[in-house]
């Protein structure tokens, strides 16, 4: 079985590579055949055992990078369709304890660790201009799912990534429109189109310094968003 661990790292997000890629090798399906694809725009050597394909990306500024995330693997389907699983994580992430099969399916979405206590607040995230196609009425979704970690079969993955990309670029073209929490709206109208087969629990999209009532399986990692932006 072929796994595909999707990682976007332009310009200074590079600094995250190795330490995720270190943690991953340590903790992420161990035991399964598992290729990282790295989109960078930038010469990188990265040092693993296992396999590491490099995929030249244009840099682009906040927040067009995130934005345009699943342009650029709808754009590498030819390569990333002969993988048999596809997950995306953000760079800037640290698996921190084993995360194995239990995350195989074909849809799979992480619960958001800001809202997982009461759904209901929820909807502040949601994007709330109807002409948009991440549009959600209010009190319509029972989970909102983090950007951070998600996957699925190659076949579905790709398929929300080309649905995902071509809704975006409606958005900008007929409206000119950005998303209010850019593709990570855009997924949550996804996901209640096509319901997640597998929810992950925020320990796979667990911040750095909260402390929350899961265990930790992937950290987001504290930072200065406006620094490694910039």
């Amino acid at each position: 079985m072929k796994i595909g661990l999707l990682i976007i790292a332009t310009n200074k997000y590079t600094r995250f590579l190795q330490p995720i890629i270190d943690s991953a090798d340590i903790f992420f399906l161990t035991g399964f055949d598992v290729t990282y694809f790295i989109f960078t725009n930038q010469k990188i050597d990265i040092k693993s055992n296992r396999n590491i394909k490099s995929i030249n990306v244009e840099h682009k500024e906040w927040p067009w990078m995130t934005l345009g995330r699943y342009k650029i693997f709808a754009d590498n389907y030819e390569e990333l369709s002969k993988m048999d699983y596809l997950f995306y994580t953000d760079a800037d992430m640290k698996f921190v304890n084993h995360v194995g099969e239990e995350i195989l399916s074909d849809r799979v979405g992480t619960l958001h660790p800001g809202f997982f206590h009461n759904p209901n607040t929820s909807n502040i995230a949601l994007e709330k201009r109807p002409e948009s196609l991440a549009y959600l009425p209010p009190n319509t979704i029972k989970n909102y799912y983090a950007g951070g970690f998600n996957g699925g079969t190659s076949k579905e993955f790709l398929k929300m990534s080309q649905t995902i990309s071509k809704n975006i670029e409606i958005d900008l073209e007929k409206h000119n429109i950005i998303a209010e929490w850019h593709d990570e709206s855009h997924m949550n109208r996804y996901f209640h189109e096509n319901k997640p087969t597998l929810e992950l629990s925020p320990s796979y999209c667990y911040p750095e310094s909260w402390n929350l009532p899961f265990d930790k399986k992937l950290l987001a990692l504290d930072k200065n968003h406006n620094e490694v932006r910039n």
